[in-house]
């Protein structure tokens, strides 16, 4: 292989190391519905499955919460359901991603979505699960 040949092989090739970091560090993980929090701390504080829902952070008057990891969207809905009847709301029904609680004539919708295919994300207004 002459020289020319060399140069090119090696262009290609950490072109192509480029174009894969990338997709790994973009794509792997997408962004986040909050910017408080890094992706990094999100799945450290997630890490392991104890089959309650983790406070992750506080943002524009809401609590975001996640279940994880290999969730599945049922399993989440279920652990984040027990945590907020513990604090005497009493769920009333599900629409699409939305979950409709109400305590006397308080009403509240918490919303949830997948992040990565492992995780469940919920959106709480703040305050409803503190100690």
């Amino acid at each position: 292989m002459n020289k020319r040949a060399k140069v090119l092989f090696l262009l290609l090739f950490l072109g192509f190391c480029f174009i894969t970091i990338a997709k790994v560090s973009l794509i792997g993980h997408p962004a986040l519905p909050f910017e408080s929090k890094s992706k990094r701390e999100v799945t450290e504080l997630l890490g392991e499955n104890t089959g309650k829902i983790v406070k992750l952070t506080t943002e524009e008057n809401a609590d975001w919460y996640g279940y994880g990891p290999q969730a599945n969207q049922a399993t989440a809905a279920d652990a984040m359901k027990r945590a907020v009847t513990e604090k005497g709301w009493t769920f009333i029904q599900q629409e699409g991603a939305g979950y409709f609680f109400e305590r006397g004539k308080e009403k509240m919708i918490i919303t949830s979505q997948m992040w990565t295919g492992n995780y469940v994300l919920f959106r709480i207004p703040a305050g409803v699960l503190k100690p």
